[in-house]
C-alpha cells in the first residue's frame, strides 16, 4: 500500500508538472504550442482565444488539480481517474486521427506514446486503489 501512495503521488506530480508547464507556454504565446505542429497563428485572435482556454486554462486548472492530488489522499483516487480520461482521451484521438488521416509527424507519435503510457499507468495504479 505504501509503494501505491509513492507511485501515485510521484506520478500526479509529473503530470502536473508537465501539465502546467503546457498551460504556461499556452497562456503567455499560443504560438509557441503551435510551432509544434506547424501552424501560423499569424493575427487569428478566435484561434489565440481557443488556445489560451483550452491548452492555457483547462490545463492549468487540471494540473494545479493534478499537483494538489499527489500530496492530498482524499481526493487522489479522484486524480488517477481524471489522469486515466485525459491521456485516455488523448490518445484515443490520435489513433482515429492516425487511421484516417494517417500517419502524423514525429512530434505527435511521441506524444501519442506518452499519452499511452501515462493512461496505462494511471489505470495500474486506479486499479490498485480500487483492489486495497
Amino acid at each position: 500500500m505504501q509503494k501505491l501512495m509513492v507511485f501515485s503521488r510521484i506520478f500526479l506530480g509529473l503530470l502536473g508538472a508537465a501539465t502546467l508547464q503546457i498551460a504556461v507556454q499556452a497562456l503567455l504565446d499560443p504560438q509557441i504550442v503551435m510551432n509544434n505542429v506547424g501552424v501560423d497563428l499569424g493575427n487569428n485572435l478566435t484561434a489565440r482565444n481557443s488556445l489560451r482556454a483550452v491548452y492555457g486554462g483547462v490545463n492549468l486548472f487540471l494540473g494545479v488539480f493534478w499537483v494538489l492530488t499527489a500530496f492530498w489522499g482524499r481526493f487522489r483516487e479522484a486524480g488517477l481517474l481524471l489522469s486515466v480520461l485525459y491521456t485516455g482521451g488523448f490518445a484515443f484521438g490520435r489513433v482515429v486521427s492516425l487511421l484516417s488521416d494517417g500517419v502524423p509527424g514525429v512530434f505527435a507519435q511521441q506524444w501519442l506514446v506518452v499519452e499511452l503510457v501515462f493512461c496505462a499507468l494511471g489505470t495500474l495504479l486506479l486499479v490498485g486503489y480500487w483492489r486495497r
